[in-house]
C-alpha cells in the first residue's frame, strides 16, 4: 500500500471508496467516418453535413450541364487552430484519465497525484475558447467545454493537495468530484470529435 506523501505521515489511506466504473467510459475514439458531422445549433447530437444545392443553382433535366459542388463554409478567424488544439489536448487528458483510474484501482496515491496534477493544468486550454466562440455554431460547444474544463481542472487541484494533505475523507470526496467532472467532459466529447473531423477540411480551405 502506498504511504501518504509530501507531510511525513505514515500508515495507510484506508479504502477510497470511488466507483472506478465511470472512467472506463471515458474512452473516445475521433474516427474518421465517410462523412464529415457538425454539432446541431442548440449543441445537440451532431448531424451529417452532405452536399446541398444552393438556391439557384438547379438545372434543367436533360441539360447535360453539371451543377457545380457546393463548398463548406469556411470558418472564421483562428477557429482551425482553437478545434485543433482542443483536439491534441483530447489525447493528453485521456492519458491523465488513464493514469488516474489505474491509481484508484491500486490504491497507488503517486500515480493519482501524477494524474490530478496534469489535470489541474486543463485551464491553459480556455483560452482557445475564444478563438472559436467568435463561430456561432460553435458557442455552445464552447460554453459546455469551457464548464468541464473548470470542473476538471478546480476538482483535480483539489485531490492533489487532498493526497498531499494525507486526508483518506478529502482524497475520497474530491476523487468523486473528479469523476463527476470528467463525465461533463465526456459529454462534449463526441462534438469535439465532429469538429476535429471537419477541421481536415478546412485546413485544405486556408491553403487554397
Amino acid at each position: 500500500m502506498t504511504r501518504i506523501p509530501a507531510n511525513g505521515a505514515r500508515g495507510r489511506v484506508g479504502s477510497l471508496l470511488i466507483v472506478v466504473a465511470p472512467f472506463l467510459a471515458l474512452v473516445i475514439v475521433i474516427g474518421c467516418g465517410p462523412a464529415a458531422v457538425a454539432p446541431a445549433p442548440s449543441g445537440g447530437t451532431p448531424v451529417a453535413v452532405g452536399p446541398s444545392s444552393s438556391p439557384g443553382t438547379s438545372l434543367p433535366a436533360g441539360s447535360g450541364a453539371v451543377p457545380p459542388t457546393p463548398q463548406p463554409t469556411a470558418w472564421p478567424g483562428n477557429a482551425v487552430l482553437g478545434i485543433d488544439a482542443l483536439g491534441v489536448a483530447d489525447g493528453q487528458i485521456l492519458a491523465a484519465i488513464n493514469d488516474f483510474n489505474q491509481g484508484v484501482a491500486t490504491e497507488d496515491l503517486a500515480l493519482m497525484r501524477k494524474a490530478a496534477d496534469g489535470l489541474a493544468g486543463l485551464d491553459v486550454l480556455l483560452p482557445n475558447l475564444d478563438k472559436i466562440n467568435i463561430f456561432e455554431p460553435m458557442r455552445s460547444f464552447a460554453d459546455r467545454y469551457g464548464a468541464a474544463v473548470r470542473a476538471i481542472s478546480s476538482a483535480a487541484k483539489d485531490v492533489r493537495a487532498a493526497i498531499d494533505a494525507g486526508s483518506a475523507a478529502s482524497i475520497t470526496s474530491s476523487s468523486q468530484a473528479l469523476v463527476a467532472a470528467l463525465t461533463l467532459y465526456t459529454a462534449v466529447q463526441p462534438d469535439l470529435a465532429a469538429w476535429v473531423e471537419q477541421s481536415t477540411t478546412q485546413q485544405r480551405l486556408l491553403t487554397r
